[in-house]
């Protein structure tokens, strides 16, 4: 078991730094982050000058090191589009996103369960086939073309559901903010949760 956790922690690593990589190459090699940030009348000198203070002058291993190292200490630098520290971006989205985590999760397994046994004991009903169908399309068809139909048919038809946003939230505490408290809050869930967890709720089921 302890063998087990360290290979899985060894392969994570490894996936991460993987990741890194592929972020700071895009980064570093499409398009130049100093022209998103200053304007066509700033001079060739303050261009330069503002070049060295953010290190792009340096070697490229080193500037992969720095970009690591800050990382992991949860250092992602300022936005150059919204001029705010990322890491303050970040915290202002978790919420969001525990909140869609969670509801996909409780989705996939609420369904999954259920549908999986339904069909491991009644293989030849008809019920058991529709079954087996939707978690064929659900395995088989792309994550945001299951979104766009969802919108299509519950926001843009019907009009049951919004298409976008969170809805109306609650604050809580300092910082945190939950849509779990509100109507608008929880039918912001429904399609997003659905999106994300039909993927899982078919190969749970």
């Amino acid at each position: 078991m302890f063998g087990f956790a360290i290979r899985r922690l060894l392969q994570a690593m490894i996936v991460m730094l993987v990741v890194a990589l592929l972020a700071f190459t895009l980064f570093r090699f499409v398009g130049d982050p100093v022209n998103q940030m200053v304007g066509i009348e700033t001079s060739i000198e303050e261009r330069e000058a503002l070049r060295e203070r953010l290190g792009l002058n340096d070697p490229i291993p080193v500037q992969f090191f720095r970009f690591v190292t800050d990382a992991a200490r949860f250092d992602f630098g300022t936005s150059y589009q919204f001029r705010q520290p990322v890491s303050d971006l970040f915290a202002k989205r978790i919420p969001a996103t525990l909140e869609l985590s969670f509801m996909s999760a409780l989705f996939a397994l609420v369904v999954g369960i259920p549908m999986g046994i339904y069909a491991g004991l009644n293989r030849e009903s008809a019920l058991s086939k529709l079954f087996l169908s939707v978690s064929l399309v659900g395995i088989s068809l792309p994550t945001f073309f299951i979104g766009i139909l969802l919108i299509f048919l519950f926001s843009v038809t019907l009009q049951w559901l919004p298409s976008f946003g969170r809805g109306e939230v609650v604050e809580v505490g300092s910082w945190w903010t939950t849509g779990f408290l509100t109507i608008s809050g929880l039918k912001a869930l429904v399609l997003p949760s659905i999106t994300l967890g039909l993927y899982q709720m078919t190969l749970i089921m």
